[in-house]
């Protein structure tokens, strides 16, 4: 597994581990302290606001998870890649994507997610 898909790895099984504890070493593993996560719902600086943000998700998803769907594609330091949110009785989510900023250090020091598919043009 390329170090790219460790750290996708890593930050996508942050969202949804049942354990809070696991899931905030998750995230300290993949995300920097001061980094940025925005999307169209949220936007968050820090990484106690996106761990406390993560618990309150899974407190209202019990049993949810992220499938990664697309390879990870990547430039200097910026990367995407696709994902679906999954669950219960086949649930499956919107395709959506995230485009994210990879630190010197190796984390994300900035996730902005995208739900669902680009509008059509008018």
């Amino acid at each position: 597994m390329t170090d790219l898909a460790k750290l996708v790895e890593t930050y996508c099984n942050a969202w949804f581990d049942p354990s809070a504890e696991r899931r905030r070493e998750l995230l300290s593993a993949s995300f920097e302290r001061d980094g940025v996560y925005t999307d169209p719902k949220v936007h968050l600086v820090g990484i106690e606001a996106l761990s406390n943000h993560i618990d309150g998700i899974v407190a209202a998803r019990p049993g949810f998870w992220l499938e990664r769907t697309t390879g990870i594609d990547d430039h200097h330091d910026f990367i995407r890649f696709g994902w679906v949110q999954r669950g219960a009785d086949d649930f499956r989510g919107k395709d959506s994507v995230d485009f994210c900023q990879v630190s010197p250090e190796g984390k994300f020091s900035l996730v902005v997610g995208f739900f669902g598919p680009p509008r059509p043009m008018e």
